[in-house]
């Protein structure tokens, strides 16, 4: 039970989270699921819906695999890619060339594409929007991004006619949140002594993720606050405030790693003292996560680490209940 509440209580000075940051991969938003190309359907064209999102897979497949040729056959032959910064390849050869050299020197890295619309254009014409994530072997930030492709259909086949890149500047607070949004919902962790139950969602037109969160002992009210989540667009990254009841406040920068999110948070006790930690939140599946604290610090003391916890999704409620 002390282990608890004094983790809740550092927690909430020093602006950690019990709950954290797509799931990975499994984020999903309006029916689009990310990294496997899946989009919102349109009426009579589910074939042609599942041929481009075929050919969508085979893109991101190919590019994981470093195989060029693989890459450069899913264009017609005067296919055009532009990327972020305006520079194009024209023709499939070029897109080869261009690939080939970009793998060759990217082992390990992978690409996650989340595709949010398909419109077509024509019986033959097909728009494709949505977003993109590059995970580099060597960054453990991945690179966000949007683009716009038209495919075409040659002789049955969907081929990208061009595919146009555009920067993460075009994101919006709420395309940089999507990872956190397996994180929307109820979670609790529970022992023989303390409860602790926390709640996300989304808020203020989806630019910000609000968790409130309360911890009772014994069956009595121990601690409770809010916790606001969003994008800083002066550091480029996940940022989060904490407000406790009793007054303690703080912040945290977060950076992913993998299926983790390590979070530098500081913040200030009720009575003025001043606390620092690295946070550690773990992503374990959709229902589950672990949570843990180290590197503390508080009144310029050393503290000691938290060990981990871990926090489970509740079930929903009985449609019967009130």
């Amino acid at each position: 039970m002390k282990r608890i509440v004094s983790s809740l209580l550092v927690f909430a000075a020093a602006a950690g989270s019990l709950c954290g940051a797509s799931g990975p991969q499994e984020a999903r938003r309006d029916g689009v699921e990310a990294g496997s190309g899946v989009a919102p359907r349109s009426v009579g064209r589910a074939d042609d819906e599942r041929a481009i999102r075929e050919a969508i897979e085979a893109f991101t497949q190919a590019f994981q695999k470093g195989d060029a040729p693989a890459l450069a056959g899913l264009f017609t032959e005067e296919g055009e890619a532009i990327d972020a910064e305006g520079g194009t390849l024209k023709g499939r050869a070029a897109i080869e060339d261009h690939y080939r050299g970009r793998l060759s020197e990217s082992s390990g890295d992978r690409l996650e594409v989340t595709v949010e619309s398909i419109s077509f254009l024509s019986p033959d014409l097909a728009r494709v929007t949505g977003q993109t994530r590059l995970r580099s072997s060597n960054e453990s930030v991945p690179l966000l991004g949007r683009f716009t492709s038209i495919f075409t259909r040659r002789e049955g086949r969907w081929l990208l006619a061009v595919a146009h890149e555009t920067a993460d500047k075009d994101l919006t607070p709420h395309d940089h949140l999507l990872e956190l949004e397996w994180l929307v919902g109820d979670w609790v962790e529970e022992t023989e002594e303390a409860v602790v139950q926390t709640r996300v969602a989304w808020v203020d037109e989806g630019n910000f993720l609000l968790r409130t969160f309360d911890v009772r002992v014994k069956g009595k009210p121990a601690l409770s606050g809010t916790q606001r989540i969003g994008w800083d667009p002066l550091t480029r990254q996940i940022k989060s405030w904490v407000f406790d009841a009793s007054g303690g406040y703080g912040e945290g920068l977060w950076t992913r790693e993998g299926d983790q999110w390590v979070i530098k948070a500081t913040g200030v006790r009720p009575d003025g003292r001043v606390a620092t930690a690295t946070q550690v939140l773990t992503y374990v599946n959709k229902d589950s996560l672990r949570w843990k604290s180290m590197d503390r610090t508080l009144g310029g003391g050393i503290s000691q680490d938290i060990d981990e916890i871990v926090m489970v999704r509740k079930p929903p409620r009985p449609s019967s209940a009130k």
